[in-house]
């Protein structure tokens, strides 16, 4: 048995993919290396267009790359696909099956679900055209032909089977949750002082929920532009340029980290506001890898973490911001700031993301009495 992680090559030049998009680079780039821990070795596929490429070109192309797995062998990919089409992908799929190998999806994002903010109920007219958009027709077409899958987390989970029951399919039982993630750093801070504000990775212009704050509040943003200056205006706000992802743990001046994303304020409203609620934004490992205490909302799927471990503050609505902080005292971010050094080593060492993948072999590979 040999394991194994597909990794997308966008370009012939010693880059990475994605690495300018956000964090999702970085993101894969970690994941590969926690697999790699794992003692999985890596398959190179270059990303490329052809929709109407014929049946025995593509074929051979992908016995070209799949040629090497044999029976009971592992493939992990990490999901979206490149765009290749579901023609490719389902090939793709049906590929692996037939050298007889084990086919793991890691979800990085379920695209159809920041486009569509709810799902079009079994009758309605519009199920139709809900189906028939391609990011839809690839997620319920393809991720249930996986033999394990590999989530954000049990809310994913859920919401994912409401949407396969949409087309008359039952979610898989050999499902893992990744939760926290992972952020590989090589430096991080040391403990954080109590009273230097607020961090928000993002521009400030595209955040406009922030704009309602109090004018002292310090607020540390990391990614703003031009349009950020007038912003910041009269306000207690540092703007800092973008920051390569490896090294913004290193740079975070704050005492708290905020992940927030709402069309509106005070609630959290919009479809991307809505996402958070299934998926780990990038911004919570990132801020837990750099020892910092994290702000989040309370109905965020990442909130429960945070409770449970006692690693920083939920929030109902943004407007409680300001009084959250003030109602911390010394003695009290001390604790929060060592309940965070404690999960921290956790989070730069991969250790959530290589329990899911262990954990969803086991349920693929084991054979359990549940009785």
């Amino acid at each position: 048995m040999a394991n194994y992680i597909l990794h997308f090559t966008t370009n012939s030049e010693p880059s990475y993919s994605f690495w300018d998009l956000g964090a999702a680079g970085k993101f894969h780039l970690d994941r590969e290396f926690a697999a790699n821990q794992l003692g999985f070795l890596r398959i190179d596929s270059y990303s490329y267009i052809w929709l109407d490429e014929p049946a025995d070109v593509l074929n051979a192309r992908l016995d070209g790359l799949l040629g090497g797995l044999q029976r009971n062998d592992c493939l992990i990919v990490q999901w979206p696909f490149p765009a290749y089409g579901i023609r490719w992908i389902n090939a793709f799929i049906d590929r692996v099956h037939m050298f007889g190998a084990k086919l793991i999806i890691l979800a990085d994002d379920l695209g159809s679900w920041k486009i569509h903010a709810d799902f079009p109920s079994a009758m309605s007219p519009k199920l139709k055209d809900y189906l028939a958009d391609p990011p839809v027709a690839e997620e319920v077409g393809c991720l249930n032909k996986a033999d394990g899958l590999i989530l954000h987390s049990e809310a994913m989970r859920e919401h994912l089977a409401k949407q396969l029951l949409l087309v008359g399919k039952k979610l898989i039982d050999n499902v893992t949750c990744y939760g926290p993630g992972m952020y590989r750093v090589k430096y991080f801070q040391s403990p954080r002082e109590f009273d230097r504000g607020v961090d928000y990775a993002g521009s400030l212009f595209k955040a406009p929920f922030l704009q309602h704050l109090p004018a002292d509040l310090k607020l540390n943003i990391y990614g703003a532009n031009a349009e950020d200056q007038k912003l910041a205006e009269n306000r207690a706000i540092q703007l800092h340029q973008r920051v390569d992802p490896e090294a913004i743990p290193v740079m975070l001046q704050g005492s708290y980290g905020l992940i927030w994303d709402s069309e509106s304020y005070p609630k959290v409203e919009g479809i991307w506001g809505e996402y958070e609620r299934y998926n780990t934004p990038a911004k919570f490992p990132m801020y837990l890898s750099a020892n910092e205490p994290v702000i989040v909302w309370s109905q965020a799927s990442t909130a429960a973490f945070v409770k449970e471990n006692q690693i920083g503050l939920t929030l109902d609505t943004l407007d409680q911001l300001p009084q959250a902080i003030k109602s911390v005292t010394k003695e009290q971010y001390q604790q929060l700031q060592a309940n965070v050094m404690r999960i921290s080593p956790l989070i730069r060492d991969g250790f959530f993301i290589k329990k899911a993948i262990l954990d969803v072999m086991a349920k693929i590979y084991l054979k359990t009495d549940k009785h």
